[in-house]
């Protein structure tokens, strides 16, 4: 199985680096070497920045994924389209890290979790992947592939975030200025801040600990919608901000 990883790692990293699609090389059979396929490429390109979590339902066990070193741009983000294999986006409540927690077996409990937290901000995460034909990859691969995470947009910080109602938040997507989602709710975890306090506790058990100045994103509220280069992508929460980017 190690030889596997490193061969996964090794494919991944040179689609990365040559820009070219790759086709999943082997079936890959549990979280544990989906996990150790993310931590090698991670390490391969520097420090982490980030993570994303999300879980499809209030009570579902979250997923996690390294968000790579430059991963986190800041709004208004400008990419080119025409460079990326598809276009996806994500609107997301996101939340930055403000205190070092160091690697360790014990688990980290909600409260200590929270206090690692800063504010929160509305966030998109761009959606891209390395792996060919990747509609008709499992769902194991695409998670390796970093959960086909491409970049977290950070847009306007979000101070007072733990008196939020979380499931009446009014999001809004306008894509060249036409209002594509507007609704309220959406998120499949209805509250955010429970895979926040996951991923803080996986990533300090796990993961090598959780670091100042890293970003955790939380789930799509809007669901993943793919678009064209030249599209211009505006994500809101209704009184709270704004996140943008074009490509």
């Amino acid at each position: 199985m190690t030889s596997d990883i490193s061969h996964a790692v090794s494919v991944l990293l040179e689609a990365r680096r040559s820009g070219r699609q790759v086709a999943a090389p082997f079936a890959l059979q549990d979280r544990d070497a989906v996990y150790a396929i993310q931590d090698g490429v991670a390490q391969a390109t520097g420090p982490v920045a980030g993570w994303k979590t999300g879980a499809r339902t209030p009570t579902a066990e979250p997923s996690a994924a390294p968000l790579l070193a430059g991963s986190l741009v800041r709004s208004p983000a400008k990419f080119d389209g025409k460079a990326m294999h598809m276009i996806g986006v994500e609107v997301e409540i996101s939340f930055h890290i403000v205190r070092d927690i160091s690697s360790r077996s014990d688990p980290v409990g909600r409260d200590e979790a929270l206090d690692a937290v800063g504010d929160a901000f509305v966030g998109m995460e761009v959606v891209d992947t390395r792996l060919a034909d990747f509609t008709n990859v499992s769902p194991e691969w695409l998670m390796a592939d970093n959960q086909m995470n491409d970049a977290l947009v950070i847009g306007d910080s979000i101070k007072a975030w733990r008196a939020l109602d979380w499931p009446n938040l009014q999001v809004r997507l306008v894509i060249d200025g036409k209002v594509e989602v507007d609704q309220r709710g959406g998120l499949g975890a209805v509250d955010p801040v429970r895979p926040l306090a996951w991923m803080i506790d996986h990533a300090v058990r796990f993961r090598g600990g959780i670091r100042k100045g890293q970003a955790i994103t939380t789930g799509s509220w809007t669901g993943l919608r793919y678009y064209s280069p030249g599209t211009s992508v505006l994500g809101e929460f209704v009184g709270l901000g704004t996140v943008e980017a074009s490509f």
